[in-house]
């Protein structure tokens, strides 16, 4: 995995909750200013629960980070991947100095940052750069804690464990419950609920 000794001064960006029902997509980037010896750095997909919050603040206390949330409001006007390219563009604006080159996990950049000779899409750059692993983890775990609360004014759809996903307990909730103000309903699954 390409690191700070690789890149020098650079940020990495990541998004997660693309393909949620329910709560926004969030986006974080981390500059690395400095070398580090955080060890474990992956992607947070291949990552336990407690291994990416041990991550996470050890992240926190050693790099420059951004965190940006697009809500379910947002998403629904504008569409996921408008959504997902807009945060992390401000999650880069919040952290990265002019000179920084900037990795973005994907294939497709932000639009303020198409036509930036240093800015880049890297396919699967979770698993290749040491900073966009960073930045999945501080997204995964950020969005991960903002559901939870969520739950707590939303109880009964399970998404303390689900985090807004479409598994069955949510489905099932969806039919009990019906839907609240942090479900997309522009998602097809939510929309043709509605439509019974």
């Amino acid at each position: 995995m390409k690191d700070f000794k690789d890149l020098g001064f650079h940020c990495g960006v990541d998004e997660v909750g693309r393909g949620a029902w329910s709560g926004p997509v969030v986006a974080a980037a981390v500059r690395f200013d400095k070398s580090h010896n955080i060890r474990g750095l992956a992607d947070s997909k291949t990552l336990s629960p407690r291994q990416r919050i041990d991550l996470y603040f050890e992240i926190l206390e050693t790099f420059p980070v951004g965190v940006s949330f697009s809500s379910a409001k947002v998403i629904d006007r504008f569409n996921i991947l408008s959504s997902s390219l807009f945060v992390m563009q401000k999650a880069v604006e919040k952290v990265s100095e002019t000179k920084d080159s900037l990795y973005f996990d994907g294939n497709i950049l932000p639009e303020a940052y198409r036509s930036a000779s240093r800015a880049y899409s890297i396919i699967k750059g979770d698993n290749k750069i040491a900073s966009i692993a960073a930045a999945s983890i501080v997204a995964k775990v950020s969005r991960d804690f903002h559901m939870k609360s969520l739950n707590i004014r939303f109880p009964g759809y399970g998404w303390e464990r689900n985090v807004g996903y479409g598994v069955g307990e949510h489905k099932a909730a969806i039919y009990k419950l019906g839907i609240n103000t942090e479900h997309r309903t522009s998602f097809k699954p939510i929309y043709n609920m509605l439509c019974l």
